[in-house]
């Protein structure tokens, strides 16, 4: 989480949110500003000797933290639009770069939003880490954690093991963002 030198009370509200969220099912999250210098070292440290990439939205500091980590890059940056509000994609391709101390950092365009492709309804449980581990205790092998009994997902989100929103977000992309079938969750 970038840009922590402007966040306001709202901002770390929900920055909360997002860290239990993320940190919950197994992701390593770091608060960080790139324009302060803040939390820079710990990010280098662990991205040392591995091959890294930061993706993210347009505006959001990628160029810039990449800059802070290795300034001997010293990758364009841009402004964000006053007219959108919005990132003006300064990075207009992903290129990898090797890392003074030890391995390498992809830098990418900014993503203006995301998409599936080719992916059967039935695999996109297997790409959220906390819906997958709880597969097998389904009663059904082809349970779709929307309506069937006996689903150990349903019954993680209702004892706030599975967080709302990563649920919602398994339920759009099943179902579609404007389905008409969405079950009401807290039933």
């Amino acid at each position: 989480m970038n840009k922590l030198d402007i966040y306001n009370e709202k901002d770390y509200q929900k920055l909360e949110e997002y860290l239990w969220t993320y940190e919950e099912i197994g992701y390593k999250c770091y608060q960080v500003s790139a324009e302060k210098n803040f939390n820079i070292d710990t990010l280098r440290d662990d991205m040392r000797g591995k091959i890294n990439v930061l993706a993210g939205h347009s505006g959001v500091g990628k160029s810039s933290i990449i800059n802070r980590l290795d300034p001997e890059l010293d990758l364009k940056t841009g402004q964000i639009s006053d007219y959108h509000r919005q990132g003006k994609h300064t990075t207009t391709f992903s290129e990898m770069f090797e890392m003074n101390g030890g391995g390498y950092l992809i830098d990418t365009p900014g993503i203006r939003g995301f998409g599936v492709i080719d992916m059967e309804k039935e695999e996109i449980s297997h790409f959220f880490p906390e819906i997958f581990k709880l597969l097998k205790d389904c009663r059904y092998h082809n349970c779709t954690h929307i309506h069937e009994p006996g689903c150990a997902v349903k019954a993680a989100l209702e004892n706030g093991k599975i967080p709302v929103t990563r649920y919602e977000s398994y339920l759009s992309m099943v179902l579609g963002e404007d389905s008409k079938h969405r079950p009401d969750i807290w039933k």
